[in-house]
């Protein structure tokens, strides 16, 4: 049975292809997440934010970013981009297109971790006009069958939405911030 999850994210956008969906072709996911928020900040302020969540989560720090605060200001001496990065020690960045998404995959450390036979994340930037736009997220998940991967099941959708619920509030307040220094 295929579970889906939603949170601010419209009827309209669900029905977007994301990059994610080219990663799990070969399987239909056991759980389908949909998170999506309104950011006034143009689609590249949003994506340099995104791009920071390499380093740090940006959602409750003392959970998932071991107490060290996530920064909130942008980072100037980070790497580009590239495939095969690590994010967060559990994922790695698989895709990417500039100004415009992030997708990544997790590792084999974060697959055990939820007991995930897999998880692929596309974060996605959708322009609204010039200075207004929509971070949208779809997570397609296939958990194990296993007695603490059924756990997981019912457990994760509730837990993922508190945790990605705080980072989209973070994300927007630090993109929107940034739009109104300029």
């Amino acid at each position: 049975m295929r579970t889906v999850n939603n949170w601010g994210m419209t009827s309209q956008e669900r029905k977007l292809v994301f990059p994610c969906d080219n990663y799990i072709k070969e399987y239909d996911p056991a759980f389908t997440l949909y998170r999506g928020i309104t950011i006034k900040a143009p689609m590249s302020t949003v994506f340099k934010w995104v791009s920071q969540l390499r380093i740090a989560p940006y959602s409750y720090d003392w959970i998932d970013n071991h107490g060290r605060p996530s920064p909130n200001r942008l980072l100037s001496d980070l790497p580009p981009l590239a495939n095969g990065q690590i994010v967060w020690n559990i994922f790695e960045l698989i895709d990417f297109e500039i100004d415009r998404s992030i997708t990544l995959r997790a590792t084999p450390a974060g697959l055990m971790k939820y007991q995930l036979q897999d998880l692929v994340v596309s974060y996605l930037i959708y322009p609204q006009d010039n200075q207004t736009c929509r971070l949208l997220v779809k997570g397609l998940m296939k958990y194990r069958n296993n007695l603490a991967g059924r756990l997981a099941k019912y457990l994760m959708p509730g837990l993922d939405l508190i945790m990605m619920r705080k980072q989209f509030l973070r994300l927007k307040m630090l993109a929107e911030q940034q739009g109104e220094e300029r």
